[in-house]
């Protein structure tokens, strides 16, 4: 029963639905701890610090993530330790603390060295938090480790990390493949993470108008997420531009502007030449999706 809720409660955070994906991390959780599965309830510590990570939620977030390193101290497992670092990095750089959110993602780096088999996702949040911080060659140095062994990891947030670095000639097609991978993937958050990301980049390129319409777009989907510390950047980031944020409803069930569970199976173009048989690992059930 608890890895049922686990996964469900994955499959719910990736769809949009995410105080749905809380309760069932925290079924999840409390099955494992009736059931006397550690390894389970580490798992599912890890979830729900995630999930709060995006939700802004940063009390409970720092207070599963310590239960989950405890656990995994325990248990000798580097993989869980990480994977709860990954939660808090996420958590600092949403909430703009980008010293720590490094500091933070960097030690999961360390952690993952001891562990093969921890997922790489935290590189692009890590190479996301240099790229505000303006530091470029450490970036490229995040990005770079995901070539460093075959991992996991997510082509909608590797796409998006790509774009923020690149030339005033490839940024543009680079966004739109993200945007493209996001939205074959059904992930809501990842999409307007990298509408976010692009509004910022047209601004830095001088093109306002556009800017303020990708961020308002975000905006509208972190708030129907309820991912709090992403809609308060967006909306920092329009008032910063001389221009109010549009104020829109929207429904966590179509996010991507239809119902989710419809067909969203992209043409090549639209994902600039990648494979889309590639894209069924975007969708497999696993902590490492997460964010």
């Amino acid at each position: 029963m608890s890895s049922a809720f686990a996964e469900l409660a994955e499959l719910e955070y990736r769809l949009g639905d995410w105080p749905a994906a809380h309760a069932s991390a925290l079924e999840s959780l409390r099955a494992s701890r009736r059931a006397g599965l550690d390894r389970e309830a580490m798992a599912s510590l890890v979830r729900l610090a995630c999930i709060e990570a995006g939700l802004g939620r940063s009390r409970d977030c720092r207070r599963h993530a310590a239960q989950a390193r405890k656990l995994g101290r325990a248990e000798g497992s580097p993989g869980i330790e990480a994977q709860a670092g990954e939660a808090v990095g996420f958590l600092e750089l949403g909430l703009d603390r980008i010293d720590s959110a490094i500091a933070t993602l960097e030690r999961v780096g360390e952690l993952s060295a001891e562990d093969p088999g921890t997922c790489a996702t935290w590189t692009t949040d890590l190479a996301e938090a240099y790229i505000r911080r303006g530091d470029r060659p450490a970036a490229e140095r995040s990005i770079a480790r995901l070539t460093l062994k075959p991992t996991f990891f997510r082509p909608p947030a590797l796409e998006r990390t790509t774009a923020m670095l690149a030339d005033a000639e490839t940024y543009e097609r680079l966004f739109q493949r993200a945007l493209a991978w996001s939205d074959h993937a059904q992930q809501p958050f990842e999409l307007a993470r990298t509408q976010l990301c692009f509004g910022e980049r047209l601004r830095h390129e001088g093109r306002l108008q556009e800017a303020c319409s990708r961020v308002d777009t975000a905006l509208a989907s972190f708030e129907a997420l309820g991912a709090r510390p992403w809609a308060k950047r967006a909306r920092r980031l329009i008032t910063a531009w001389g221009r109010s944020a549009r104020s829109r409803s929207l429904d966590p069930r179509h996010l991507h502007g239809r119902p989710v569970g419809t067909d969203l199976r992209p043409c090549a173009a639209e994902l600039g030449g990648v494979e889309a048989e590639g894209d069924h690992r975007v969708g497999t059930l696993s902590l490492g999706l997460l964010h």
